[in-house]
């Protein structure tokens, strides 16, 4: 299995009021995978609904932080804790947001070995037929190698450099969130 999964790592406490926050934020349709326009990126593969929490450029610049960024800091300090009992390189925190119809196309969040995507699948509430699944696919973007359900909760942890993508809700009225850290783990075999 190439992702890892960690479910349960918080109480539905914390997932309310990590949801609340989403829901308050404003969502901003410049989300775009495989960005391939210069010099503004704005032209790729799909657009979803999101947002930027946190971005870091360089070891010493970062170049955007929401004021609602705390409890998604809150959220990585638990990942660091709980999961890796050591600091993790964080270089950007985004929210993603997808609705009835609107399924992702393959992408890749890095291309470095030591490139990490963790994501947080954020509604409190969910049920299995309203889709809303996780894939891995192939290097050619059509075949799926690796499906997950959308839970509640749920940590996946996979490599930046693999395809993959997130399927829409198939209910009209249910709204997918999913919070992506992205970072840099040099021994990931390390912790797992």
């Amino acid at each position: 299995m190439i992702a890892h999964i960690i479910d349960d790592l918080w109480d539905m406490d914390f997932l309310v009021d990590l949801e609340k926050t989403l829901l308050e934020m404003p969502m901003h349709s410049t989300n775009v995978a495989n960005p391939r326009s210069f010099p503004n990126g704005r032209v790729g593969s799909h657009r979803l609904f999101g947002t930027d929490v946190f971005v870091r450029e360089g070891l010493n610049r970062v170049t955007h932080l929401r004021e609602e960024a705390e409890i998604f800091f809150d959220a990585f300090k638990v990942l660091e804790e709980q999961i890796f009992n050591d600091h993790i390189f964080l270089r950007r925190i985004d929210v993603n947001l997808q609705y009835f119809g609107q399924d992702g196309t393959g992408h890749t969040d890095g291309s470095d070995d030591d490139d990490y995507t963790i994501m947080i699948m954020n509604c409190s509430q969910w049920k299995p037929e309203w889709g809303g699944q996780f894939q891995i696919l192939d290097d050619t973007g059509e075949h799926v190698i690796e499906e997950h359900q959308y839970v509640p909760g749920r940590v996946l942890i996979f490599p930046g450099r693999y395809m993959h993508r997130g399927l829409a809700p198939t209910h009209p009225y249910v709204y997918r969130y999913t919070t992506v850290f992205r970072v840099r783990i040099d021994n990931i075999d390390e912790y797992f």
